[in-house]
């Protein structure tokens, strides 16, 4: 394995054609692509200048991985039979990317950064495949750049009374306020431009000024920005560590699924193999806004006519009662072979109580994170091998319905904020609305 962006361009990466996957945190695929010589087109990741979609791709790679095929042709099969197979996000983006998230650049006397669906204006950023780190991403530049961080109407809003000492980002973030005219107009585009630049890829130039800045607010004392700017500089400098490339064994991502579903039945000694496998989660922030998700995999794949999301009306900090709630709720008009929940015995003995409670014959799984144990109704948790294509279904399932979860339960809080005139919780990570200016760790149980 190989530690830095210096491994492609010293040879490791070969004179051959093959699949080369680019994996993200947590090894998660992003993307996967073929090549007749794969030493020069993943070498093209790396050059100078990449912005967009490419730009936001590799600043969220953390490792490539490759496999080396006897020819073109077979690397195309074996590309699509993986894309298939594991859906990576920016695949979905190169190919259709019309109603995936923008940063849009407004035409302004003050220009704006404003997040949008496809593009609105001439100056577009994207498309980015996750909305929700988008507008962290987007309220990180803004802080950094002195950029306003309110909407589009608490803008127009402020700019109508003239009275900047009325916005809440006024007071407590020093916001420049060029609603109200309160800074130039060069002083302001040039802020714009940094910005800009930033988003097209060219970190080097504005790393470098942040450091200028960084080193003048320490000479005049003012330590405060100093370890602002020098926090902001890390952050970036995290997006452009290398990436490690390593050749790996192409089967590592591919499962028959029917194999799949004779392993699970023949191994936890199921009663019926499992062709329909529905996958449940619970999302919420102590207790706050719960949502639960429901996914649906057929034969091995995801049948997206069977997914469901679910506000729930438990209150409290009770996963298994959720749950419960939840399976009174899907079960009454669905059915399945089989139910996986994100979680170990608890989860699994509320699952079975309340179908047993329904009179409903379904059995029901639960796969603890990290060590990747099956729990059963009865008998001892199983681990298998990571090889297993059992297993490699199952965590394909677990992570779907989490995903799934999780994306609801930031919709519903972020609505529930914003209807109320705060800020996103999303983008104003440990804020707390009733006390604004005070460090709450935001902890999600998932």
């Amino acid at each position: 394995m190989c530690s830095s962006i210096a491994c492609v361009k010293t040879g490791v990466m070969p004179d051959a054609a093959g699949v080369y996957l680019i994996k993200g945190a947590g090894d998660k695929i992003l993307y996967v692509g073929k090549a007749k010589n794969l030493k020069k087109r993943v070498s093209s990741y790396f050059r100078r200048g990449v912005y967009g979609k490419t730009f936001h791709l590799m600043s969220a790679a953390k490792k490539i991985e490759y496999i080396i095929t006897p020819s073109e042709n077979q690397a195309e099969v074996l590309e699509e039979k993986l894309i298939k197979l594991i859906m990576p996000k920016y695949n979905v983006i190169m190919r259709d990317d019309k109603n995936y998230p923008y940063v849009s650049l407004t035409t302004e006397k003050y220009p704006r950064l404003e997040f949008s669906r496809g593009r609105r204006t001439s100056n577009c950023f994207g498309p980015y495949p996750d909305a929700g780190a988008l507008r962290i991403s987007m309220r990180n530049i803004k802080r950094i750049f002195g950029l306003p961080l309110c909407t589009r109407q608490q803008y127009s809003g402020i700019k109508k009374t003239g009275q900047p000492e009325r916005c809440l980002y006024f007071e407590i973030e020093k916001c420049s306020a060029p609603c109200c005219g309160r800074i130039s107009v060069g002083e302001y585009r040039g802020r714009v431009k940094n910005a800009v630049s930033f988003l097209q890829g060219g970190r080097a130039s504005v790393l470098k000024k942040l450091r200028a800045d960084m080193k003048n607010a320490a000479a005049k004392h003012n330590y405060e920005r100093a370890l602002r700017l020098k926090n902001s500089i890390e952050a970036f400098e995290n997006i452009a560590r290398g990436v490690g490339v390593a050749e790996i064994d192409g089967s590592k991502y591919l499962f028959e699924p029917s194999r799949a579903a004779d392993e699970l039945q023949t191994i936890l000694e199921l009663r019926k193999k499992p062709l329909v496998i529905d996958g449940l989660d619970i999302s919420h922030t102590q207790g706050s806004f719960p949502a639960a998700s429901a996914v649906r995999f057929k034969n091995g794949r995801p049948d997206k006519s069977g997914y469901r999301k679910y506000s729930v009306r438990f209150k409290g900090i009770d996963d298994c009662a959720m749950l419960r709630e939840v399976v009174r709720r899907r079960y009454k008009d669905y059915s399945a072979d089989l139910i996986l929940v994100d979680g170990g015995a608890g989860q699994v003995s509320s699952v079975a109580g309340a179908l047993s409670e329904m009179g409903r014959d379904i059995e029901a799984l639960g796969l603890a994170k990290r060590e990747e144990l099956i729990y059963r109704e009865k008998g001892a948790p199983v681990k298998l091998f990571r090889d297993s294509p059992a297993l490699r279904l199952l965590m394909y399932i677990r992570d779907e319905s989490h995903r799934f979860a999780r994306a609801f339960h930031l919709l519903r809080r972020r609505k529930q904020f914003l209807s109320a005139g705060f800020p996103n919780p999303d983008t104003l990570r440990g804020v707390r609305p009733d006390k604004v200016g005070r460090a709450d760790p935001d902890r999600h149980r998932d």
